[in-house]
């Protein structure tokens, strides 16, 4: 199954988890064909995304980020101890150590042959915890930093969302530029909240301390709470990590495609984030991921079954070719250049 706009369905598809109000009643069960007539009202509940199932996983290949037990284990670790912290306490993340070594060694066996596959998914604090971690690491790797700094990123990375956990306004799929300015104000205390919950966290090196206070700043100075323009490369790998799983995640963001992600990343690029973190982050993520729909130039309808080393050429299975009962034609964009993308669903 996978995360598909509601904008975007044409009809047809197979809901993979029922629609639900707030409170938990099922308005369409799981299993249902959408009809084109239900769209307006999903859309008129605030549901901008829904789970659907995937009509062609036996055919996909997807390269993530690592292994997707390892990836649902880690989120499960991480939720047990930010849950069962005590305000006040920084000791109590001390059992990220042992965690952040673990998904240090992780990264370095991660090839870099072919982009990563990552998906828009829902707004959970700890798996955008676990995502932050993995893709900060990682651009430290490519980066070439010591072993000393990319423990401190990973530090900092698995503690950068901690204040969020002292607030009560809501910070999934929103923008807070928009929203009540009390509540805007409330959130943005975070980032400060979770900087003096590590104050006397004497095990946690400073400039992960740093990272947590600093990872929504940007470098032209627009962000908070300082409107500071950090030099450290720790705190702006946090910075643009954090921003692009913002926003495929709904996490203080509205959700957005992976490809809208990666297009805002490079239009910033060396405006709001630093150069040589963004252009990594875009380099390594693929800009379709593997389940996507598109209709390319050579008016094929197709879906994305794997990566290529280029982000923005995907190996797609044509589901129009003559031979539909099987989906066997296959092609590589990244070598045919004079096939384009012209849709994406």
């Amino acid at each position: 199954m996978r995360m598909r706009a509601v904008k975007n369905l044409i009809g047809g598809e197979i809901l993979a988890e029922p629609i639900m109000t707030e409170e938990k009643n099922i308005l369409i069960p799981k299993g249902t064909a959408i009809k084109i007539d239900y769209l307006p009202l999903i859309e008129s509940l605030g549901i901008d995304s829904l789970m659907i199932e995937d009509p062609y996983e036996d055919y996909e290949k997807p390269h993530y980020i690592i292994d997707k037990t390892k990836f649902e284990s880690y989120v499960v670790k991480v939720r047990k101890i930010l849950g069962n912290h005590v305000h006040g306490n920084g000791d109590d993340f001390r059992e990220f150590e042992p965690i952040a070594n673990e998904m240090i060694r992780d990264i370095d066996a991660v090839s870099d042959d072919v982009a990563i596959d990552i998906s828009e998914h829902s707004a959970d604090l700890y798996e955008h915890t676990v995502m932050v971690t993995l893709l900060s690491i990682l651009v430290a790797k490519a980066l070439n930093l010591p072993e000393e700094q990319k423990f401190a990123v990973a530090i900092g990375s698995l503690l950068h969302d901690v204040g969020l956990r002292y607030i009560t306004v809501k910070y999934e799929n929103c923008n807070m530029d928009t929203e009540d300015p009390l509540e805007a104000f409330e959130y943005r205390k975070h980032t400060i909240l979770g900087y003096y919950a590590l104050e006397k966290a004497d095990w946690v090196p400073e400039v992960s301390k740093k990272m947590v206070l600093h990872h929504h700043e940007r470098i032209d100075n627009t962000g908070f709470p300082l409107k500071q323009n950090n030099e450290e490369i720790e705190c702006r790998i946090v910075q643009a990590c954090d921003a692009f799983e913002c926003m495929i995640s709904g996490i203080e963001s509205k959700r957005t495609s992976v490809r809208e992600a990666i297009d805002y990343l490079s239009s910033e690029n060396g405006k709001k984030f630093d150069h040589d973190v963004a252009d990594q982050i875009c380099k390594m993520i693929a800009m379709y991921p593997v389940g996507t729909t598109m209709t390319t130039s050579s008016e094929e309808h197709t879906v994305v079954v794997s990566q290529t080393h280029n982000p923005a050429r995907p190996i797609v299975m044509v589901l129009d070719a003559a031979d539909t009962e099987s989906h066997e034609h296959f092609c590589n964009l990244n070598l045919e250049e004079d096939i384009s993308i012209l849709r994406v669903y």
